[in-house]
């Protein structure tokens, strides 16, 4: 008994997916056209694939701009970055959305003061809300492994010549 009851059950589901699923889903379809629907502009911007090469859009930092970080580590230590490099976690590298490889910035844990300079190899972060990765390395020079996710400053620094008067 308890088979046929089973064998009636997936008879009757397969019947309403193969006729009423279209149905109701022509309706929605119908009723979404596309001058009605609009995608946020803070979710506009797709990134085709992790390993472009381009950011889609260029994003420029001002100074002591305040980011959320967090990092990243042993999960991706040894696995090829966005970039191509090979990541590291104990270098000073970091991932950014839409900013150039090889950009340079100066991260600032605003609680203790220490900064790191860090280069953009990887793209990410992909978690809502959050700014940038940093490597297991830089988060630890600057003091945010216990923490995990906190508010830093960010400055972009503008070519390699900044960087040695730092």
């Amino acid at each position: 008994m308890r088979n046929q009851n089973k064998k009636l059950l997936s008879t009757v589901f397969a019947v309403w997916v193969m006729f009423i699923a279209p149905i109701l889903a022509q309706t929605v379809a119908e009723d979404m056209s596309a001058e009605e629907f609009t995608i946020p502009e803070e979710q506009a911007v797709v990134i085709d694939s992790l390993h472009t090469q381009e950011p889609p859009g260029a994003e420029e930092t001002s100074p002591g701009e305040t980011w959320v970080a967090s990092y990243y580590g042993k999960g991706f230590h040894g696995r090829r970055t966005a970039s191509g490099e090979v990541f590291n976690q104990y270098a000073m590298t970091c991932a950014h959305k839409t900013l150039p490889f090889q950009t340079l910035l100066k991260v600032t844990n605003p609680k203790t003061g220490k900064n790191v300079i860090v280069r953009v190899t990887d793209r990410g972060p992909f978690k809502r809300g959050r700014d940038i990765d940093l490597s297991y390395g830089a988060a630890k020079e600057i003091g945010m492994i216990a923490a995990g996710v906190m508010k830093v400053e960010v400055v972009k620094l503008q070519d390699r010549q900044e960087f040695t008067e730092l």
